[in-house]
């Protein structure tokens, strides 16, 4: 990796600190999320729930194969998080929904990964937070045309 003290970082030395970011928040978040029987993945497909009900458009969002996703599915049907209910006029389609607990764990898991995240920024200045969020945003709102 380039040297970041005043030198230009690359975009592949950005991408490569961006990921370790991302992994520092999340392993913070693991042991906490295990109490409800919660990894990483399986949290972000339960929050993503509500938004994305169909198993192909989870794992497009959430960039994972969808046999991982069926997988993740069953585990959280089997700890009573998420049901499945048949597409009315399509039997051999389904959509997932939260159930209450599931609803009350999501909540939990969204409190444990903020958590994670805030003391992976802690060092920001309340200016840098709101830049860095700005630049988010930024960065969400682009789409590449071809």
């Amino acid at each position: 990796m380039a040297n970041l003290s005043n030198a230009p970082v690359s975009s592949w030395d950005l991408l490569q600190l961006n990921l370790r970011f991302y992994e520092t928040v999340t392993q913070n978040a693991e042991r906490a999320l295990a109490d409800d029987k919660l990894d990483v993945k399986s949290f972000f497909l339960l929050a993503t729930v509500e938004e994305l009900k169909h198993p192909a458009a989870l794992a497009q969002r959430l960039i994972l194969p969808k046999p991982t996703v069926t997988f993740l599915i069953k585990k959280l049907e089997q700890a009573r998080y998420v049901k499945r209910k048949t597409v009315t006029g399509d039997l051999r389609r389904f959509e997932i929904q939260l159930t209450q607990l599931g609803r009350k764990v999501c909540e939990r898991g969204r409190k444990i990964m903020s958590d994670a995240f805030d003391a992976s920024i802690s060092l920001f200045t309340p200016k840098e937070r709101e830049q860095y969020g700005e630049l988010l945003k930024k960065i969400a709102a682009f789409k590449k045309v071809n």
